[in-house]
């Protein structure tokens, strides 16, 4: 609903009452999800330039020059509140719109992934949860032949009620054949095509935009319903069009539906719109013209076709079995004008809807919670009398465990393009250009719950460390920015404190925020409890590779190697999984963003990477050393003898710190050892701190002398039963 003061300026402006129509309009078009009125005051501090970008924030997907005429579309979006109320529906619309994001460019989607967050697996609502997503997920983009390639799940008490479903696509177009979501040409038709229009997702913005309440199925209807093999059409016809360059405007119908992608490309392109509604094609009798102007129903995508190329492009249409109408007409008046049968239902200037809404004032206020956190400096719960225990504790938790169960259910190599796929620090995919991309998506949120600023920041330096641990130059990142209620003042904390370390990153590291989305209300009162998730800002990054021969693998490859950290390793251990995994204890400092360690261990990895010195490279992020160094194991189960007192440090740490402390700006890399002294040599030069910390062995067994003796199979054991254990009952 309209805040009163909303509405005042509604009639201010018309000098009238709005109708239920125009109501109906301004309620979607003003909602957060649609009109970003809380958040987008704060988007100037991001990085949003580079010589790569051809198309940044403000459409359906930001597009990034790799070359060869040959452009990267890249979108993240959330689907958050639909996940929670139906799981199965909610992931797989999730997926289906961000793909039309991508599509309204002019993209072929060649990739997705994801980051999911959810309730505790002890939980028989959070397995339901997440069964279901994962379900829809895999059967949207298997169905749609785009493979789900990388992503994230993490487990936390937080996300019980308010699960997060955070979808990315890539897509790849020439440059010659981008299309722009904008209406710019009066005289140009509104061509409606796709699935027909039902009364699935009605008020589907709005229910994204507030709380979650113990009632909140009722909310079911607002959720829309995914028809994946009607999307496959839809990306075929439309593919079909934009090569023969037959559309000068095109947009997906997402939130909002029929009325946010027509007011938003007349928008952007200064012009308005005639509408005659009676003619859109209708799966349900008897709707109403405000229900037909806001359904959210899938599959659909309005383009703007010029009058000589119309019958070319209902020719194409009819050939692939889709329904489609011409709606009206691009006006010069700027105003979003129409008509059902005759009759004039809407009447409201584009500028109103789509900006003129008043800016709400927002509080800013540190949450209790943070000034009762103790420091580390003060702990006192004894750590670890059996580090072999603690070891196994943390390998069997479900934020650390084996993921396969997620992304075995995933079509990991339809296109035939896939280079690395789930299971490495990146997927990586190969280009029609002879390049290849690597991709990420990454977040902290316990990090970004204990400290915004430091937590979001690193969550972005975690996800460029898994770009570059493949060998890829990191070139351009999106968002998904998943928050409570804006309205809370501790909650609007947090989200300011990560942009501004979002965008400190960005503008450290030259990487562009091309897209991205931003997710408030994720929080529930149940029982008069109010129950918010950890703040949680997703971060998709993208990077190139020219050479094959650059790719780098996660896995130790060799026997008899030399391993190598790069790095400090830092005192402390708060923001850690081992904190809160294994002691449930939350303290203060987390590791501190830092722009030059991270520079200098990105530099460094980079240039051994280019002089032909690596065999496997694993950054060092949850979980720790002890994490990264198991896991880059178990592939080819190779053993490993380590000893821990030559980790570089400026300080003198505990065993539990050198273990398990996840400080940023580290990775684990493996080198033949005739190759030793040319990688000194190289990194002396970069001073950055590094050590040789021991070499993989013959044997299949860990050892960290003074510390652990085990098994690889040992290892892999616990490791690889934490979520199978839950789900495969």
């Amino acid at each position: 609903m309209l805040t009163s003061e909303e509405y005042s300026k509604v009639v201010s402006v018309l000098n009238r009452e709005p109708n239920k129509a125009e109501l109906a309009i301004l309620e979607a078009m003003w909602s957060e999800h649609c009109s970003y009125k809380s958040s987008k005051r704060w988007f100037h501090l991001f990085k949003v330039t580079s010589p790569r970008l051809f198309l940044g924030i403000g459409e359906g997907a930001g597009l990034l020059d790799v070359g060869d005429d040959l452009l990267v579309g890249l979108g993240l979006e959330s689907h958050n509140h639909p996940s929670a109320i139906d799981p199965y529906n909610g992931a797989a619309t999730g997926i289906g719109g961000i793909i039309r994001d991508i599509l309204s460019q002019g993209c072929r989607p060649v990739a997705l992934l994801d980051s999911l967050h959810f309730g505790s697996l002890h939980s028989l609502h959070s397995q339901h949860l997440f069964e279901n997503v994962v379900r829809g997920i895999a059967f949207y983009g298997n169905c749609c032949g785009i493979p789900t390639l990388a992503g994230e799940v993490e487990f936390d008490s937080s996300f019980e009620k308010n699960c997060l479903v955070n979808a990315m696509c890539i897509g790849t177009v020439r440059k010659d054949k981008v299309v722009r979501s904008i209406a710019s040409v009066p005289g140009h038709f509104f061509l409606l095509y796709g699935s027909k229009t039902g009364r699935d997702g009605i008020h589907g913005v709005s229910f994204a935009s507030k709380d979650l309440k113990e009632d909140s199925n009722k909310d079911r209807p607002a959720v829309q319903i995914g028809d994946p093999l009607m999307e496959k059409i839809l990306i075929d016809a439309t593919l079909e069009l934009t090569e023969q360059n037959l559309l000068a405007g095109l947009q997906d119908l997402g939130g909002g539906g029929l009325s946010c992608a027509i007011s938003e490309m007349c928008y952007r392109g200064k012009t308005g719109a005639i509408i005659r509604l009676e003619d859109v094609p209708l799966r349900e009798e008897g709707m109403e013209p405000w229900e037909i102007l806001v359904s959210e129903s899938q599959e659909r995508m309005m383009a703007i076709v010029s009058p000589q190329n119309l019958e070319r492009v209902l020719t194409i249409l009819r050939k692939y079995d889709l329904s489609y109408a011409v709606l009206g007409e691009v006006s010069d008046n700027s105003h979003f004008i129409v008509y059902y049968k005759g009759n004039e239902v809407v009447n409201l200037p584009v500028d109103l809807i789509v900006a003129g809404f008043p800016i709400p004032k927002r509080e800013s206020r540190i949450p209790d919670y943070i000034k009762r956190l103790g420091s580390y400096s003060d702990l006192s719960l004894p750590l670890a009398n059996d580090l072999t225990s603690e070891i196994l504790k943390l390998l069997s938790s479900s934020n650390i465990g084996d993921k396969s169960w997620v992304y075995q259910q995933y079509d990991q190599h339809v296109q035939t393009q896939t280079v690395f796929s789930a299971g490495y620090d990146s997927a990586v995919i190969r280009l029609e250009n002879g390049k290849f991309l690597a991709l990420t998506l990454d977040s902290n949120s316990y990090m970004t719950k204990l400290d915004p600023y430091n937590g979001a920041a690193n969550s972005a330096a975690e996800a460029m460390r898994n770009i570059v641990a493949v060998g890829a130059e990191p070139v351009a990142l999106v968002d998904c920015l998943n928050y409570g209620n804006p309205e809370k003042a501790d909650s609007y904390w947090q989200f300011v404190e990560s942009v501004k370390g979002l965008g400190q990153f960005s503008r450290d590291f030259q990487l562009p925020v091309v897209g991205g989305n931003v997710s408030f209300y994720n929080e529930s009162k149940q029982n008069g409890k109010r129950e918010r998730i950890n703040p949680t800002p997703a971060v998709g990054i993208v990077g190139l590779i020219d050479d094959i021969k650059h790719l780098t693998p996660s896995s130790f490859q060799n026997r008899n190697s030399a391993i190598l950290i790069i790095g400090d390793t830092e005192k402390g251990l708060g923001g850690s999984e081992y904190l809160r995994n294994n002691h449930n204890t939350n303290v203060l400092p987390i590791p501190q963003y830092s722009r030059d360690k991270e520079l200098k261990a990105r530099d460094a990895v980079l240039k051994l990477n280019r002089a032909g010195l690596l065999l496997s490279c694993h950054d060092i992020s949850h979980g720790g050393f002890i994490t990264a160094l198991i896991e880059m194991t178990f592939e080819k189960f190779t053993g490993a003898e380590i000893d821990l007192s030559r980790l570089p440090s400026s300080e003198k740490l505990t065993t539990e710190e050198q273990l398990f402390n996840e400080a940023g700006g580290r990775y684990i890399v493996e080198i033949e050892p005739n190759n030793i002294e040319s990688a000194r040599s190289l990194l002396d030069k970069v001073s950055v701190s590094y050590a040789f910390i021991g070499s993989t062995t013959q044997s299949s067994s860990l050892v960290i002398k003074d510390v652990l003796e085990t098994t690889l199979k040992t290892l892999y054991e616990h490791w690889n039963g934490t979520i199978r254990k839950y789900m495969e009952v």
